[in-house]
């Protein structure tokens, strides 16, 4: 029966008729696009053998039938006047239930109810069964072949599509290890960037709210929970997951999940040899180590990178939601819906005039109409400038919670900031330099439907959940460089959102004069093909820039092969360096260190040579693989200073003094685009920036302290500015928006990727070298810098899971209702009594944050 069905279905597939049939549908499409009152003009006789061929092609076994039966069922939820006919409804139900596609089953009305026909009423209730996860929801079909598959593996990696529900399988497979293994193994989720450890925390604290698990994001476990019979999961950035596995006391970790793993093959990111690194070191530690990436066509090559065996992999290559793809010319005039099944469907000229505003106007009130959209711009400065141009075409709207956000703004960034004209507008932008609380706000709100359009970076690459009926992708690149066809395609897959949308928009749109955009039609060959090659990490490639021959030369101090080579391209060589000298400290058969050692003849000998000359430990070097091996070589034998006992703007400048000439930042970090320190006036800069924050004080202090550090008593300072790339500096005038918004974003910048990152590095590197040379220090700077605080209560609220915000909030007003043990330090807190007796009008902000956390 099923090789009949298959055939029958292979011949539909490549039916003519059926083809015309599509392409009609999609032409109509275009024209309700274009006008939402338009009616379809099919006959009965077309509707009755349109659903024929979708009743015979959602009952194949074959991926590509199977994608031809969703895009025909979701070109028709388009059509109200389709939608109304009962047979149109109930072989739309049947296809769905054949695909397996229950999230998306609510939308054509069946929430699970019988529809009256045996056939479609046994698969129902045959696959609600064996389609049910350990969470309230169902599974796809494709979902469940996942999920039976990592709770039959030790290691496992699986790719799907952006709106597949990777992160979905992972939360589902946490909760039937605690429900299915008594609670009794430790779990971990690595992601690539601290903004995501919120994220990703609070979803799994609702997950294991009623059990013993302890939601973890800091390396070190507090001492109270260490001595409790509690189990973990912890949610780690590489460089923590790091510090977790140097401290020897810490509980074992017994699975590892890996989402967003497809950052492990960028060439540019010095983050992918951090995250190389410490996935190494898991594997030593035989943890079980489960991969999730997006359209990655082989992802059994992240089992290959750390020595697993390459066969328990899977892609999912089934459609969870279909997408249709235009390009729009604003150059030409052209604009036109790429169609697989026949020629380009034109739309009618726009008489676009040259303003690059003006026109995306058109385009977004043309084809986003009232639906929510995103819109991509490949630099920060362009999702700001465009998103602030914009929100000037639109009229103020009415909203209390967009106006409650605003008010925040005044209140806890500065009342020049430019997001609050746009959210007056009903718009918002977003990327990585947003203060996390407003980032998080306007996430929040987006996904109410209060913002309708959000101007974003490519900070939706790195697992941001923010997809949307439509995306309009402005730019074919990423900062400056070309996207890869897996990042393409992983931002174009954020259009259509499972269970909200059968279908995603996705419009390439090359706007008028405006440099790095799309530039002609030739470049949307990766929107007309999704050909995404079989990928490989640069340490498995063959031809991987000479990165083994260049490893050596960083070994010998000798030039590398390409002279021009980028500073991130350095970096990442270091990085690797350094990573491989730690694996043959500890006798660890790598992947890179075979590679290595079998590249060249004389690898084995320089390798020798170096150990015989290293001097840093081999922990210490495993913790500081950004800080190159020679340096700290030299820094730990030579006379140590030791770092000030004093946190006050004289004490950050004298530490941030000593790090400077220790580790030559003048030489070492001076270079590249965005180099860490340009002089060594920047100091100050920086000593202005961590006094305030390892001292506890707000954002909107650490503006204002900037605003004075240039301002001078009206002596102004030169800041540096940028526009459409291109960098230059200018006298601060503090009535400048402009000025004012880029020392917000520096700041905010400043602070995340270098004092909380950078700095911090190069801080525990100093104190672990002064511990090993048996040096005692009295403040611990390192923790100060990650905990903004030196309050060591302040520390102990935070590692109960509260922010640093919130935590400062709690001490300050309700310290009263923290528990204590007998040593004085902090185990927990009434939450019960806090809700009673918070004042919720003047804690507005701060009780829905806690309301959230405590889900009162």
């Amino acid at each position: 029966m099923n090789n009949f069905i298959d055939h029958l279905s292979a011949k539909a597939y490549k039916d003519e008729y059926l083809m015309n049939l599509i392409y009609n549908l999609e032409n109509f499409f275009c024209k309700k696009l274009l006008d939402q009152d338009y009616k379809i003009n099919f006959s009965s006789k077309e509707q009755h053998d349109l659903m024929r061929f979708v009743d015979i092609l959602c009952r194949s076994s074959t991926n590509d039938h199977k994608n031809l039966a969703l895009k025909i069922v979701s070109l028709i939820y388009e059509f109200d006047e389709l939608m109304e006919i009962d047979y149109i409804k109930l072989i739309m139900i049947n296809a769905l239930t054949k695909l397996g596609n229950f999230p998306s089953m609510n939308l054509i009305g069946n929430k699970n109810e019988n529809t009256g026909v045996d056939e479609i009423d046994l698969d129902l209730i045959i696959k609600r069964i064996y389609n049910s996860s350990p969470t309230e929801e169902l599974f796809t079909d494709e979902q469940v072949k996942v999920f039976n598959k990592l709770r039959n593996n030790n290691h496992f990696s699986f790719s799907g599509s952006t709106s597949f529900g990777k992160s979905f399988i992972f939360e589902s497979f946490t909760k039937y290890l605690i429900e299915e293994h008594n609670q009794s193994d430790n779990i971990a989720f690595i992601v690539p960037t601290k903004a995501l450890i919120n994220q990703v925390s609070n979803k799994i604290r609702h997950l294991v709210r009623s059990s013993k698990y302890k939601v973890i994001n800091s390396p070190e476990i507090p001492k109270v929970l260490k001595k409790t019979e509690n189990k973990y999961i912890f949610i780690f950035t590489p460089e923590r997951l790091i510090s977790y596995f140097l401290d020897f006391t810490n509980p074992k970790i017994d699975y590892l999940f890996v989402d967003e793993a497809h950052k492990l093959l960028s060439t540019k990111d010095t983050r992918t040899p951090l995250m190389y690194h410490a996935l190494n070191m898991a594997k030593r530690k035989s943890i079980n180590i489960y991969f999730a990436s997006p359209n990655i066509p082989n992802p059994s090559i992240f089992l290959k990178l750390v020595n697993n065996t390459p066969d328990e992999s899977y892609a999912v290559k089934v459609d969870s939601v279909s997408q249709n793809k235009f390009f729009i010319n604003c150059y030409t005039d052209s604009s036109f819906m790429i169609s697989d099944f026949g020629n380009d469907i034109i739309f009618p000229k726009f008489n676009f005039s040259g303003n690059f505003i003006k026109d995306l106007k058109i385009i977004l009130d043309v084809f986003s109409k009232n639906r929510q959209s995103l819109i991509y711009c490949n630099t920060v400065y362009k999702t700001i400038s465009t998103a602030f141009k914009y929100s000037e075409y639109l009229e103020d709207i009415v909203d209390e919670d967009i106006n409650e956000l605003i008010d925040i703004i005044d209140k806890k960034v500065h009342e020049k900031y430019y997001l609050k004209y746009c959210l007056k507008k009903g718009i918002a932008y977003h990327f990585g330099g947003i203060p996390e609380e407003i980032k998080f706000k306007i996430e929040e709100l987006y996904k109410l439907g209060k913002i309708k359009y959000i101007f974003c970076t490519s900070t939706l690459l790195e697992g941001v959940n923010l997809p949307a009926k439509n995306i309009f992708i402005l730019s074919e690149k990423i900062g400056n460089l070309k996207m890869t066809d897996i990042d393409f395609w992983n931002l174009a897959g954020r259009a259509g959102r499972l269970t909200k949308d059968l279908s995603g928009n996705i419009f390439c749109v090359n706007l008028y004069n405006q440099d790095g955009y799309w530039k002609d039609e030739r470049k949307v060959k990766i929107l007309r093909e999704k050909n995404i090659d079989e990928a490989e990490p640069i340490i498995l490639k063959k031809n991987n820039k000479n990165l083994y021959k260049n490893i050596s030369n960083y070994y010998t101090n000798s030039e590398y092969t390409n002279k021009r080579l980028s500073e991130v391209d350095k970096k990442i060589i270091e990085m690797y360096g350094n990573i491989l000298l730690y694996h043959d400290s500890v006798n660890n058969d790598s992947i890179l260190k075979d590679r290595y050692i079998n590249s060249e003849d004389e690898s084995l000998s320089i390798l020798k040579k170096i150990q015989t000359e290293k001097f840093v430990p081999g922990n210490i070097l495993a913790e500081s693989i950004d800080i190159k091996f020679d340096i700290q070589n030299k820094v730990c034998e030579g006379i140590k200073e030791k770092l000030p006992t004093d946190t006050s703007y004289e004490g950050c400048y004298k530490m941030l003094k000593i790090l400077c000439k220790e580790y030559e930042w003048l030489r070492t970090e001076s270079r590249g685009n965005n180099p860490m320190i340009r002089s060594k006036e920047q100091l100050s800069y920086y000593a202005t920036l961590m006094e305030g924050w390892i001292n506890s004080k707000p954002l909107k202090y650490l503006i204002q302290k900037t605003i004075s550090y240039y301002n001078n008593s009206g002596d102004s300072k030169n800041i540096i500015l940028s526009t459409n790339g291109r960098k230059y500096s200018e006298k601060f005038d503090k009535k400048n928006d402009f000025h004012i918004n880029t020392i917000i974003n520096n700041l905010i910048n400043n602070l995340e990727n270098n004092i909380k990152y950078k700095i911090k590095i190069y801080v525990s590197n100093y104190q672990s070298i002064l511990q090993f040379n048996n040096v005692e220090f009295e403040c611990n700077w390192e923790e100060y810098i990650d905990y903004g605080t030196t309050d060591p209560e302040i520390i102990d609220i935070q590692n109960l899971g509260f922010s640093r915000t919130i935590a400062i909030f709690l001490l300050e007003e309700y310290s009263f209702l923290f528990t204590r043990n007998e040593r004085e330090e902090i185990i927990g807190i009434n939450d019960e009594e806090l809700r009673r007796i918070i004042d919720k009008q003047k804690y507005l902000d701060e009780y829905k944050e806690l309301e959230k956390l405590f889900e009162w």
